[in-house]
């Protein structure tokens, strides 16, 4: 177990420090995670932070994001994040009702709720998963195809998702034999961060296109009504588990121990399909949207957390959309963190560990996230809208994107980046294959087209 006092305080500072950037991050509306997580996280693996500090940070920032992002969900409808996506229906009934600080006290607590059960109930599953790690380590490749294959199937464009794999992982191996011509070594960093930015890069080719640059273009600003602030004073770090009722809490516990296990799942469909069920069955509307927002964000975080403990914990290898997106760099960051051999933090860390530092890290992540939502929301939220664009945002993620293709392999790099997310910017965008796949289509690559080439030799 990796315990010092300078560690404990490492772990504790960048899980507040990313608590609070994420916390300003999660406020503002339509923000995707892996686009904002991902880069800023590749950084602090090649700066070399130890890898306990390296995983409170995530968790840090994991717990700070769910969080906040019920902000601008609860206060105008509007998603704080694609997470929030599914929580947007309820959240409108709400402020239609005329509760929304009600619904986001309710978001920011289940939230909570279900960080504080995600990390030991993942770390139990993943004690359970462990003893066939060995056994997976062979069969990478096709684990990966296979898994390729069914988030596929599970996202809008189903068998034109899995039809798709095949063309887009020639594309990437296709690169990759180029970028041994171009800088002799195969790319990471380009590629992945293009499937990243993808969806940006495609709505920007959209201006170059007339027709499409009509559709998108607006006569006038979008007017968002924000509730008014409530009256009464809030304690500042109130007791989540008294903003619900028993049965509340019963079922947000239960829900975010489910959640926090099924690690190979899309964290948006257990969202809706956890939180219609246990939600959605209560008959009174009031307690309906409230009970039902409550676990759907528990669920959200909850679903984030085991996807990152589990493959780490057990496997050492993505294999889940958050290893595969937003946590790709704790996995694969060449010289630092490899799959091929395993080298990164399930190398480094003990299972007591796990638990130490992510306790640390949903403390330090929620230390502002949480009074922030319970206290500040409306004002907040006044000011994320009118001091912040989310274009700057976007362009500034967006450079750092390109400052990291460039430090990996120059101009080329920036190259590889804009042409992976263009061409997995127009699946994204219109074929509704989502980054998810494409992560996927990247880490069963190399075995589709090895054993595609090997038989078509046949004939």
């Amino acid at each position: 177990m990796t315990i010092t006092p300078v560690l404990l305080i490492q772990a504790f500072l960048a899980a507040f420090v990313g608590g609070i950037l994420f916390s300003i991050i999660g406020i503002i509306p339509g923000t995707d995670e892996t686009a904002t997580m991902a880069p800023l996280t590749l950084i602090l693996v090649l700066l070399g932070l130890h890898p306990v500090v390296l995983f409170s940070w995530f968790i840090g920032i994991i717990v700070a994001m769910q969080i906040s992002h019920t902000i601008p969900t609860a206060m105008a409808a509007l998603p704080g994040s694609t997470m929030a996506v599914p929580m947007v229906l309820n959240s409108s009934i709400a402020k239609r009702m005329g509760i929304p600080h009600i619904a986001m006290k309710k978001m920011a607590a289940g939230s909570l709720i279900g960080s504080i059960i995600a990390v030991p109930v993942s770390i139990l599953a993943a004690l359970v998963l462990s003893p066939i790690g060995d056994l997976v380590q062979p069969y990478i490749g096709l684990i990966f195809t296979l898994g390729a294959m069914f988030i596929a199937y599970m996202s809008k464009a189903k068998w034109g998702a899995v039809v798709a794999l095949l063309p887009f992982a020639f594309l990437i191996q296709g690169f990759q034999r180029i970028s041994m011509e171009a800088v002799g070594k195969n790319l990471f960093i380009s590629i992945f961060m293009g499937i990243t930015i993808g969806p940006m890069i495609s709505e920007l080719f959209n201006v170059l296109v007339p027709s499409l640059r009509e559709r998108q273009m607006r006569d006038k600003e979008n007017d968002i009504f924000l509730a008014p602030e409530p009256k009464g004073k809030h304690s500042l770090f109130p007791n989540p588990f008294k903003i619900f009722s028993k049965k509340g809490n019963r079922d947000i516990a239960v829900t975010s121990a489910i959640s926090a296990t099924t690690f190979t799942f899309s964290p948006v469909g257990m969202t809706v399909l956890l939180g219609e069920l246990f939600g959605g069955k209560r008959k009174e509307l009031y307690d309906r949207v409230t009970t039902s927002l409550g676990i759907q964000d528990a669920v959200s975080n909850a679903t984030y957390i085991g996807e990152l403990i589990i493959p780490l914990l057990a496997f050492g290898i993505p294999l889940s959309p958050v290893a595969l997106g937003p946590a790709a760099a704790l996995f694969n960051a060449p010289p630092v963190f490899t799959i091929d051999p395993i080298n990164n933090l399930h190398s480094f860390l003990t299972t007591w560990d796990y638990l130490l530092y992510g306790a640390i890290g949903v403390i330090g992540g929620a230390m502002i996230a949480y009074p922030m939502a319970i206290r500040k929301a409306r004002s907040w939220t006044e000011m994320m809208f009118r001091k912040i664009s989310h274009e700057a945002l976007i362009g500034a993620f967006m450079g750092l994107i390109f400052m990291l293709a460039f430090y990996e392999a120059g101009v080329f790099g920036v190259f590889v980046a804009l042409f992976i997310g263009f061409f997995g910017g127009i699946l994204h965008n219109i074929f509704g294959i989502h980054t998810g796949v494409q992560f996927m289509a990247y880490y069963a690559s190399a075995w589709i087209v090895t054993n595609l080439i090997t038989f078509s030799s046949l004939f």
